[in-house]
């Protein structure tokens, strides 16, 4: 049976994954320079029954696919372009925002340019087979540039000061809810976490902590955990 994974900033970043099996996201949409390059087992056609896994190579669920075409990027729009972004749980000013920020520097790293003639194969799916929970977690993801912006909004400390920092942003959903920094050196992991002003007290912390620990011991390799809480960690007042 042919398989799916979906993007992600890194492997743990499964976020579209728990879209497609709450049925938010019936879509998905890849360059053709991208999807020509895809073996010929992992093509599809429409009325295709497709494995949905995970980074990790969980078998989570199956999709059918139920209409599969192919329009040149500067066409998603009106009322085409606002049945490809409802279908991955977006507005047309979202969709297109998402994809230059997910396309546009990889693709120019394999020689392609971005623009209004880009090829996109665009399928949409409806659920077949759900094999796992479905709920709404936490996601921990590299941080962006832009990302690291909105943070120093929220404190006052300067982000990637040293090298040797990681620096993580927290979505539940598509908010931005919290970010996370550690720091790790002979002595053990630190970790720091600073929820978004505009989501104190609408998220469970006890929860995230456990999600943070879990995720450093995961990626970093942490063994020695040690919670960080510090008065130079404020507001800008």
């Amino acid at each position: 049976m042919k398989r799916i994974d979906f993007w992600g900033r890194d492997e743990y970043d499964e976020r579209l994954l728990e879209e497609v099996l709450r049925g938010v996201k019936t879509v998905t949409c890849t360059p053709k320079v991208w999807y020509d390059q895809l073996p010929e087992q992992e093509k599809s056609e429409k009325g295709d029954i497709i494995q949905v896994i995970t980074k990790r190579n969980e078998h989570k669920a199956n999709i059918e696919i139920t209409d599969f075409y192919e329009i040149r990027f500067g066409e998603i729009q009106g009322e085409i372009g606002n049945r490809i972004a409802k279908g991955e749980n977006s507005t047309l000013d979202e969709f297109i925002e998402d994809h230059i920020f997910s396309w546009e520097k990889p693709l120019q790293n394999d020689g392609y340019e971005l623009n209004e003639d880009t090829i996109i194969v665009v399928e949409h799916f409806k659920i077949a087979d759900i094999f796992t929970e479905v709920k709404v977690d936490f996601h921990l993801v590299p941080m962006s540039e832009a990302e690291g912006y909105k943070v120093n909004t929220w404190t006052d400390f300067e982000l990637f000061g040293e090298a040797k920092d990681y620096f993580y942003s927290v979505y539940r959903e598509k908010d931005f809810v919290t970010f996370v920094r550690f720091r790790q050196n002979e002595t053990g992991t630190y970790m720091y976490y600073k929820v978004n002003p505009e989501f104190e007290g609408q998220i469970d912390e006890k929860e995230l902590v456990l999600k943070i620990e879990k995720y450093a011991k995961e990626t970093l390799l942490a063994t020695d955990l040690i919670h960080e809480w510090s008065s130079i960690y404020t507001y800008h007042k």
